[in-house]
Formats: C-alpha cells, structure tokens, sequence
C-alpha cells in the first residue's frame, strides 16, 4: 500500500517537473523580460518621447511591457496626446464651474435692505415707498444677466488662448474691453448703492435731511425714482454690449474647438501609424511572440470618450495577432493595413 502510495507521488512530481521544464523550453521568461524592456527603451526614442523632456519626465511619453503567459505581450503606451485633452477638458470644466458661482450683484443689496430687515420706519407712508423702490430693484435682471454674459465672455477668451486661436494683442485687446463693460457696471452698482444710502438716510430723519433738501414724500418718492431710473438706463445698455460679446466669443471658442479636437484626433491617427510602423520594422516581437498569441496596446487617455469614467479619460486598446504581426514584419502588408486589422476599442 505504502509503495503504490509512494510510486503515485513521485509519478505526479514528474508530470509537475516535466511540465515546468516544458514551459521553461517554450518561453524563457527571464530573457523575455530583458528583451521587452530594450525594445521598450528603443521604442520611446523612435517616437520622441525621450527628447527634451520636462522635469521629472513629466510632458513625456512611456511605454511599459509585460508577457502574459499564454496570452502575448502586452506594451502600455502613455503619450502626450492624452495631455493635450486633458487641457482641453480642465478648461470647460473650470468655465463650467465658474458659471455655478455667478450671483446677481444686487441680490446682497435686496436682502440687507428687505422692509422685514429694517428698523421700523417713521410711517406707513415711507414703509410703503420704500417697498415700491426695493420692488424696482428687484425686477432688474440685467444685472444677473450681465454678469452671467460676462463669466462667459471671460471664459470664452481664456479658452481661444488654451487653444492658441487668437493672437496675443487681440487676446489683450478683448481682455481690455470686457473689462470696461464690467468696471461701467462696477460704476453703476456704486450710484445704486449711495441711492440706498441716501434713501435709508432720508427715511431715517424723516425727511428732514438738509443735504437732500427735497420737500414732501412725493417729491421724494419722485427724486429717487429719477434717480433710480438713470441706473437702468445706464445698466441695460451694458447688458446689450455684454450678452453680444458673449455670443461673438462663444461662437469663436466652439469653432476653434471642434478644431482643436479635430486636428488632435488626426495627430492620435498619426501616432498609431507611427507605433506601427515601429512594430512592423522590428524583428524582435514576432521573434519573442509564441504561435497563436497576440500584441496588444494599450493607449492611455486616448480613447473613445462616451466610454470614459467620471475623472478619468477611457483608454485605447489595439489586439494584433502573430499571423497578421508576421505578414508586416515580412512586408506582405503595410503598416496601415495592419492598423485596420488590429481589434480596437475603448474602455
């Protein structure tokens, strides 16, 4: 019994040895290991990745390998490209954000200044008038309005400079002018704002203010109308300028947009017949590639958009078999033949 035992380890210990010297015959991980990591250094300097690169290499390209046992050799490839999106993404989602945050810049005014705020004032008459006044203000949408055309103007211009669609001197000419619409409006919030002080101040001493010199609540209601009304009349005019240069610029930045993406997607185009080509040029791959496995790349932040996960760009794949790496390599195909053979995807 002992010795059956015995003879049936010692024939498993064998089909165990015979199988790992099986393996060790077929692939020679260690030298596969080396040969991937060469190949790797030579193929950033093919692509220009190791040329001026930033401090700390970080603005340059990598590729990293590793062979899957009975599966292939898998080349991670990290390239500029993806870079460049992201700059583009940083850029709508900052302006995205600033849009969030843009607040009417009489709203703090309307609600310091609520009749249910304020000390009780003097009668019912002024109580009366002054809710009337704060009412007026209160329908002014030109303000929010303004303000929001002005966020976007802004954000409009910052992203023509992002994606080198205008010239420095335009860029600070526009800067210029968007700057006078808000100062002008800056002007017209401050004459608001004595209004408001002049008002509670008139209340308050009951209408014997002696710099105001105005006699009887009608002639004061009828002052601070006038009043009133010369800042919507200068406000709405502002508003105009305000919301057209939001429209001219936001026009321009989505041209200069769909632009920029189309010329980044004919450089991703560019890139990968280049690694092609690379590929197809060595003998090394196919060499180390056993039968029937496959070259795989994985594109880092280049892939198909609506595939992406929140924060993170999708990653691009290219599958290439043995039998098709051979026929390139051999020149039967070309490089771009090989790129349309290769299985693509994103995730």
């Amino acid at each position: 019994m002992f010795i059956k035992r015995f003879l049936a380890e010692l024939s498993r210990f064998s089909i165990v040895l015979c199988a790992a010297n099986s393996l060790a015959q077929e692939v020679d991980l260690l030298k596969v290991k080396e040969e991937l990591k060469s190949f790797s250094v030579v193929l950033e300097e093919s692509l220009g990745f190791r040329d001026g690169a930033a401090l700390f290499g970080m603005n340059r390209g990598m590729v990293n390998s590793t062979y899957l046992y009975g599966q292939g050799i898998l080349l991670e490839v990290r390239t500029p490209l993806a870079n460049k999106r992201n700059r583009l993404q940083l850029t709508s989602l900052q302006s995205a954000m600033r849009a969030l945050q843009v607040e009417n810049p009489f709203e703090q005014f309307l609600l310091q200044n609520s009749p249910n705020g304020l000390a009780r004032l003097n009668s019912e008459e002024t109580n009366s008038f002054y809710r009337r006044l704060l009412s007026r203000i209160d329908t002014i949408d030109s303000t929010l309005t303004f303000s929001v055309a002005i966020q976007q103007a802004t954000d409009s211009l910052r992203l023509l400079r992002e994606l080198e669609s205008i010239k420095e001197i335009e860029y600070e000419g526009l800067r210029t002018e968007i700057q006078g619409l808000q100062a002008r409006m800056d002007e017209s919030i401050l004459i608001l704002k004595k209004l408001e002080e002049d008002v509670q101040v008139w209340f308050v001493s009951g209408g014997n203010d002696p710099d105001l010199r105005i006699e009887g609540s009608a002639a004061s209601e009828s002052y601070f109308n006038e009043r009133l009304d010369a800042v919507i009349e200068n406000i709405q005019p502002l508003e105009y300028l305000a919301v057209g240069k939001a429209e001219q610029l936001g026009r321009r930045a989505e041209l200069a947009e769909e632009s920029y993406l189309s010329a980044w997607q004919e450089e991703v185009l560019e890139f990968e017949l280049s690694l092609f080509e690379q590929v197809c040029n060595s003998k090394l791959l196919s060499h180390l590639l056993p039968k029937g496995e496959y070259l795989t790349f994985v594109l880092k932040g280049i892939g198909d958009e609506s595939t992406g996960v929140v924060g993170a760009n999708a990653d691009k794949l290219h599958v290439l078999s043995k039998s098709d790496l051979d026929k390139c390599q051999i020149g039967i195909i070309a490089a771009s033949e090989l790129l349309e053979l290769a299985r693509q995807y994103s995730m």
